[in-house]
């Protein structure tokens, strides 16, 4: 494998950089990055990693294209995206001499570092939470971790949870809010194992002090959850974290329009619990 990528690799795994790192799925020696970044933005951070190794702006053409396919994108797509981004005035193409021979570099145009200082920016600002297929006892884990550590800033709130599907197992994990949160509405539209979920809730309810409300409602497809002025999407139902690969993601930028949302859902749906 080209020298390249293993210096990446070890870059990633040195954690000199855990901003980067959280957009990354680790798999033995490959490091997959999220498909919620477009080819564009990949190609951005390859470049930014490459510079970051070398500690000098300008990147290595054949060197990008190398990262940028260990990262799980196409090769073919390589071509596309780098005429894209010249053609957008992210970067520019350079031929340069190196002895006898001649290199294509690429560079960072001030549009592409304004691109690049977005990109780092959000992803600082806004971690996202990976559950792997298959561990399922860390799944529940790094659920709790994201409960507390995203939505405890302050007490005497409420938690609203949108979810197709849920079970008893979906109260479980909130056990770990117990004295910080008031309430749980949760808005679903299928349950299953409803007689123990009813149940499991009074019990629930009684040692956390957490008042629990389910509605149904057919409407809803997308599983999210709000808390006071942020939001996340999740990507599998809670009752089933473990079982797929999922992220959470914060999504507070929308967080007054699920809100409304939401409500609005909640209002007209089914009273179950």
């Amino acid at each position: 494998m080209n020298k390249i990528v293993d210096d990446v690799r070890e870059l990633l795994k040195s954690g000199k950089i855990p901003i980067i790192k959280h957009l990354f799925y680790e798999y033995y020696d490959r490091y997959l990055i999220d498909d919620t970044l477009s080819d564009l933005e990949v190609l951005l951070t390859t470049m930014h990693l490459i510079e970051t190794l070398k500690q000098r702006a300008g990147a290595d053409y054949y060197d990008c294209k190398e990262v940028f396919t260990f990262f799980g994108r196409k090769e073919d797509n390589f071509r596309k995206v780098i005429y894209q981004a010249k053609k957008q005035q992210f970067i520019e193409e350079k031929i340069e001499s190196e002895g006898n021979t001649k290199k294509k570099q690429l560079y960072f145009l001030v549009k592409g570092l304004k691109k690049l200082q977005v990109l780092l920016g959000q992803i600082g600002k806004l971690p996202v939470y990976i559950i792997k297929s298959g561990e399922y006892y860390s799944a529940i884990k790094t659920f709790e971790d994201f409960l507390m550590g995203e939505t405890c800033n302050s007490e005497g709130k409420e938690v609203f949870l949108c979810d197709p599907y849920i079970s008893p197992i979906t109260i479980h994990p909130f056990y770990i809010l117990k004295n910080k949160i008031t309430s749980i509405k949760i808005l679903t539209s299928n349950i299953s194992e409803k007689e123990k979920l009813k149940d499991y809730i009074k019990k629930f309810q009684k040692e956390c002090n957490i008042v629990v409300e389910v509605r149904l409602s057919k409407k809803i497809h997308d599983r999210y959850i709000i808390y006071d002025e942020k939001c996340w999407s999740i990507g599998s139902s809670i009752k089933d974290l473990g079982n797929k690969d999922a992220l959470i993601k914060d999504i507070s930028e929308v967080v007054q329009s699920l809100s409304s949302l939401f409500r609005e859902r909640w209002d007209e749906a089914e009273v179950i619990i």
